[in-house]
């Protein structure tokens, strides 16, 4: 019966050996190899191992199940598949009933999931991970899948509404800006207010509309120097429009909404929360405010104004950190006088001639 016997050379290797002890004496039949390395002795045992299988018909009582060895320094690298994120994102696809959509914008949506390039990057990347290729003339079919925008919203809506369980209640609405990297400006990439602190290039304005856990309902893009509050309105009664049996609470930040604004939202029903400013209120509700909620830690309190109800909250940690904020520019005034100096940022600190 054959043995692998390890022996210890001369070198400080160890050798594999395959031997069969007769009586007090071991023959040796294979020598298979020595090594100083712990990952290449296991393989030399399986080459052992499979040297024995090879040479005698005795099978083991409890056979071992043969094992692949892979030494990954010894590979080589031919290629890489994201074939798995292929097939999932394409999955999710038909799950959400989109499967019908050209398959250019299928292809182009996975890639801005996988990795985010250009479109012709996208392409090319298509190529070089899946094999799907495209003719380089694909920007002639660009412009056409803006025709399937109210077919996604409409799969949109009814995942939101079958899947998640969306009531609708009610949604939020943000914009964001996106900026190209270039100076030339048209009709529609143009400079304005950038949320990116890119004042000189051209950009537009995107504005999104989602449900209350963040799934996006529908969108719309706007020429550069459009003001984000007027982006609202058109969105909101373009959704409505499209889904008569909802009509939720728009949520919105203070930035987003002027007077003018919410009085358009009134005259037309829309019910709505927006972020106050304190700053522009009466100083008869501030003191209304101070009274009611002040120094009381989580104390709400609900009062009237000209643009629907007022609700407000008071921290106590919120209060102590602006408090120390107040008193550290407080102090800086106060240093700036004694010095005489206005300084060059200091707003708070107005020079009197006499």
């Amino acid at each position: 019966m054959f043995s692998i016997r390890k022996v210890k050379t001369k070198s400080g290797a160890i050798a594999i050996q395959v031997v069969q002890y007769v009586g007090h004496r071991c023959k040796v039949y294979k020598h298979i190899g020595s090594t100083k390395d712990d990952l290449e002795l296991v393989i030399l045992k399986h080459a052992a191992q499979k040297w024995i299988s090879s040479q005698t018909l005795q099978t083991s009582i409890f056979p071992e199940q043969n094992q692949k060895v892979l030494i990954v320094d010894m590979g080589e690298c031919i290629a890489v598949t994201h074939t798995f994120s292929y097939q999932f994102f394409i999955s999710c696809f038909e799950d959400c009933s989109l499967s019908e959509l050209p398959q250019l914008l299928l292809d182009l949506a996975v890639m801005r999931l996988i990795e985010p390039a250009s479109k012709q990057r996208s392409i090319e990347l298509l190529s070089h991970y899946f094999g799907i290729n495209y003719s380089q003339r694909f920007y002639r079919n660009i412009p056409k899948l803006i025709t399937q925008k109210s077919i996604i919203e409409q799969c949109a809506y009814k995942v939101a509404n079958e899947k998640f369980n969306e009531s609708f209640y009610f949604v939020l609405y943000d914009v964001t800006t996106l900026y190209f990297e270039t100076f030339k400006a048209d009709e529609f990439k143009i400079q304005g207010f950038s949320k990116d602190n890119k004042y000189l290039q051209p950009q537009i304005v995107i504005g999104l509309l989602v449900t209350q856990s963040g799934f996006p309902l529908t969108y719309e893009v706007f020429p550069g120097n459009t003001f984000e509050g007027k982006t609202m309105l058109p969105i909101i009664e373009k959704f409505i429009s499209n889904h008569p049996q909802s009509k939720p609470i728009i949520v919105a930040d203070a930035a987003m909404l002027d007077e003018e604004r919410l009085a358009e939202l009134r005259q037309k029903k829309i019910s709505y929360i927006v972020g106050a400013r304190l700053a522009n209120a009466s100083l008869n509700l501030i003191k209304q405010i101070n009274k009611a909620v002040v120094i009381k830690n989580g104390a709400v309190s609900r009062f009237d104004s000209k643009h629907g109800y007022l609700i407000c909250d008071f921290s106590l940690k919120r209060f102590k950190k602006e408090k120390h904020e107040l008193q550290k520019l407080v102090l800086k005034a106060e240093d700036l006088v004694a010095k005489q100096n206005s300084g060059t940022k200091a707003k708070f600190v107005k020079k009197i001639s006499k």
